[in-house]
């Protein structure tokens, strides 16, 4: 446990985060601040006040899982970190607060220039929010960067965003080496030099209006005041937009291989920007100015003011995402050589649109000719492996639970289960499945092969079903849980679920084979035929048990969650178990460990999917200590992750794992 009253400042900043909580709790509530915050995650209104410990502390607790997806789904994510966008309300602060003292000491312009003034007295409102914000990485950045342009101001040096951006991130990096690895500031940078890449050429086909040049050669008719800002407001979203437009196609490979959107809802940062950095965050900001001496009165009055762009924001989401607009298709995630394709490309890009000096455009050409040659590695890749003969298999991580993937010669792609948790806010097919199977690949399978529908089988599968493109979804009949069954019959529906039973086989072509060992086929009058006395086979001992056959031989068998009644009626069945993987039963478990079955299958290697150090204890010892007294190599993705396997006609078998045993 950790204990201490901490630092001094961190006490401060608590100390601000319960007032700004404080106020923000209906009036009528007696709960504790983070109570009546929390309490209500599924209001629209209470979701509306969470935006603002988000924008001011990086405080997300409040968010429920929901929001923040939505954000995420719409391309509003970054608007609640704590980055460079939201220092623009520290360089409104340093405007005006030189432009009032110029009002009242005009003389201070011949000791600097305005810009020199105005970065001055942008860096106390800038550190302030970098202290309440508790300094995190893209913040940071921006600080930074707001540092050294100022210092080459003081010093008379001219600088581009390029050469600050750089300098910052070199400072980052020399504090903090790991920095690097964080998330939020590799979007930060990225995001930061794609509007200094592209600002030369918008600047060319956009001019902005002359700040004070020579009178035009031709005398314009005089506009009214209030068209002339409502044209210079429009010009101003329109360039919000270019801006956007920019950095989603920019960023195209790395938001597809990291979140896997292409951001198609970004336009709505033309409207929702502007209203959080001028409307939303200084709102914040009065607020808790007003809560912090003890104004509550006020500070409400000024909170339920910047509210109200949050709840018209979150309701547009909402309408969206119920009538199914806001989660996209999954999409093939691009090789990592996509990335330094699009760098290259748009660096060419803004050496064509700002480039003036000779040589410019040879060397945009040579940048365009690099950018193409990478962008030719992703799909050769794609193309090696198609040409490879040998099957694969895939047991994927997904704690404990089961996912296996198959790519057979002639390009069918399978998936054996879906793992799950029990987390309502974790979904396995999203967080975890979806990547695993778009990695340089399309969203699509041929057949979706669910062994039983527990939990830990078939949690991930709904994601898939939604947004990947199945040809086919197969399972052994059974019906889910109470909690389960109403969901779990609607997609089997939808998607014209097949039933499997022993017998049946999937021809997958050249000459592979799927072979369905159990359960047996239930007649069509009376109770099928019964484990040890029972009725009909049910839950584990229900598994659909397979067996994957290339040409007559025995290349992999997979038992779901079979336990020994199972194992020893396929025994007794007389049919062929012989193969050269054997996936553990029922997560490597002693309970489901049958020596007579596991000789019978002769495996060269045995594998499991379960969780790391889970509380079942899978795989287990008993398991373990036969494998080992034959010398048969056993993996499982709790201690290995992800285990992929090519099975060549002649030769062993080729084995890779994501990580080493620890």
């Amino acid at each position: 446990s950790l204990s201490g009253e901490g630092r001094p400042d961190a006490r401060l900043r608590e100390s601000l985060r319960r007032d700004l909580l404080r106020v923000l709790r209906p009036p009528d509530s007696a709960a504790a601040p983070e109570a009546s915050l929390g309490a209500a995650r599924g209001d629209a209104a209470s979701q509306a006040r969470a935006i603002l410990p988000a924008l001011l502390f990086g405080d997300r607790s409040f968010l429920a899982s929901d929001t923040l997806e939505r954000f995420a789904a719409a391309s509003l994510a970054h608007s609640l970190a704590l980055s460079g966008q939201h220092l623009a309300l520290a360089g409104l602060a340093g405007l005006f607060s030189v432009l009032l003292l110029a009002r009242l000491r005009p003389g201070i312009y011949l000791f600097r220039a305005r810009a020199v003034w105005v970065a001055l007295a942008s860096l106390p409102p800038a550190l302030f929010y970098l202290w309440l914000g508790d300094a995190p990485a893209s913040l940071l950045r921006a600080a930074c960067m707001l540092g050294v342009m100022t210092l080459w101001l003081l010093r008379g040096r001219t600088a581009t965003g390029l050469d600050a951006l750089l300098a910052a991130l070199a400072c980052i990096v020399l504090i903090s080496p790991l920095s690097l690895f964080d998330l939020s500031l590799q979007l930060s940078v990225l995001c930061v030099a794609v509007i200094c890449l592209c600002l030369p050429g918008m600047r060319r086909l956009w001019p902005m209006p002359p700040a004070g040049g020579a009178p035009p050669a031709r005398r314009a008719p005089p506009e009214r005041p209030v068209a002339a800002r409502g044209r210079a407001c429009l010009q101003g979203l329109g360039r919000i937009f270019v801006i956007s437009l920019c950095i989603q196609v920019c960023l195209l490979p790395f938001l597809l291989a990291r979140f896997g959107t292409p951001g198609v809802w970004f336009p709505l940062n033309v409207l929702w920007l502007p209203a959080v950095d001028l409307l939303v965050l200084p709102g914040a900001a009065l607020g808790l100015a007003c809560a912090a001496p003890g104004l509550d009165a006020a500070a409400r009055a000024v909170l339920e003011l910047a509210v109200l762009p949050c709840e018209a924001l979150l309701a547009l989401l909402a309408t969206l995402q119920h009538h199914g607009l806001l989660d996209g298709p999954a999409l093939l995630r691009p090789h990592w050589t996509a990335l330094p394709a699009f760098a290259a490309l748009g660096i060419a890009l803004a050496l064509l649109g700002g480039g003036t000096w000779p040589g410019a455009k040879l060397r945009a050409r040579r940048w365009i000719a690099a950018g193409l040659l990478l962008l030719c590695a992703g799909p050769a890749l794609r193309l090696g492996d198609r040409l490879d003969p040998a099957p694969r298999l895939d047991v994927f991580d997904v704690g404990q639970g089961l996912a296996i993937g198959l790519r057979l010669p002639d390009q069918t792609r399978l998936l054996l289960d879906g793992g799950g948790l029990t987390s309502p806010r974790f979904d396995v097919g999203k967080a975890l499945l979806d990547p695993a199977l778009t990695d340089n690949e399309a969203p699509r399978l041929d057949a979706i092969l669910n062994s039983h529908p527990d939990r830990d089988h078939t949690g991930g599968l709904f994601h898939l079903l939604r947004a990947f493109r199945v040809r086919r979804l197969f399972h052994n009949g059974r019906e889910a849980a109470a909690d389960r069954r109403e969901p779990w019959r609607q997609v089997r529906r939808l998607a014209a679920a097949e039933t499997l039973a022993a017998g049946d086989v999937l021809l997958m072509g050249d000459g592979c084979r799927l072979e369905v060992l159990h359960p047996p086929r239930a007649p069509e009058n009376g109770p099928e035929p019964g484990n040890g006395g029972q009725a009909a086979w049910t839950g584990n001992d229900a598994s659909l048990v397979l067996r994957l056959t290339r040409n007559g031989e025995g290349l992999a068998l997979f038992p779901g969650d079979a336990e020994a009644p199972t194992l020893r009626h396929l025994l007794e069945s007389g049919a062929e178990l012989s193969a050269r993987i054997l996936v553990a039963p029922h997560h490597g478990s002693d309970r489901s460990f049958l020596p007579q079955f596991h000789a019978a299958v002769r495996p060269e290697l045995v594998l499991a999917g379960c969780g790391f150090r889970n509380r079942w204890g899978y795989p287990g010892d008993r398991l373990r200590a036969w494998l080992a007294g034959r010398g048969i190599p056993f993996l499982d993705t709790g201690s290995r992750g992800r285990i992929s396997v090519v099975i060549p006609e002649a030769g062993p078998l080729r084995v890779t794992t994501a990580r080493n045993a620890p």
